[in-house]
């Protein structure tokens, strides 16, 4: 009986350690499901010597520009159907101003990468991601006020596809001018 005991106890600490990375998959499909695919801005032109939250508070309109499809290569015509759309759900979500006219902000995108995810990937884990160069215009003045990089990133199957990665990309310009826009005043607390 004790043998049995035993060996039940070794099975089930075999089966644990071989499903660890179901386990993290599981996990890490749920945490990128909640969060959305990943996004990132890098300046090479800063709108500012720091994120003072001032360099863009003159701006009481912000919205996509033109946008132009540099891959060179296959890139799904639904993307660009899907930018502006998460484009104007991100700015919804988001503190910065919805002013029906203003000083009005463009972000002017040039997609130098795009890559969907291959058969390839269903073995190590999916990765699609689309790169696009970005000069933030004074709609106005037409002059570029600032310039970088945006990125969106999936690694988990459940951000794979054009939408989630343009979803991705307009949370990447949101969060750039977010990051150089007055912050809300919190309301005092009595």
């Amino acid at each position: 009986m004790q043998t049995i005991r035993v060996m039940t106890m070794v099975a089930v600490v075999i089966a644990a350690a071989f499903s660890q990375g179901c386990v993290e998959r599981l996990a890490g499909e749920g945490m990128e499901a909640a969060m959305g695919p990943k996004a990132a801005y890098f300046e090479e032109k800063p709108l500012a010597a720091e994120k003072d939250h001032k360099a863009l508070e003159a701006y009481k309109r912000f919205e996509l520009g033109e946008v132009k499809n540099m891959t060179g290569k296959f890139m799904p015509p639904a993307f660009m159907t899907y930018l502006p759309a998460q484009f104007n759900a991100q700015l919804a979500k988001s503190d910065l101003p919805k002013e029906a006219s203003g000083k009005t902000l463009a972000f002017r995108l040039s997609v130098i990468h795009y890559e969907a995810a291959s058969t390839m990937d269903s073995a190590f884990g999916p990765f699609e991601e689309v790169v696009a160069r970005v000069e933030l215009v004074d709609k106005d003045t037409g002059q570029v006020i600032g310039q970088g990089v945006a990125i969106s990133r999936s690694e988990k199957s459940v951000n794979l596809g054009p939408e989630k990665k343009a979803q991705g990309l307009a949370k990447a310009l949101i969060k750039w001018a977010s990051d150089y826009y007055p912050k809300p005043l919190e309301p005092q607390k009595k």
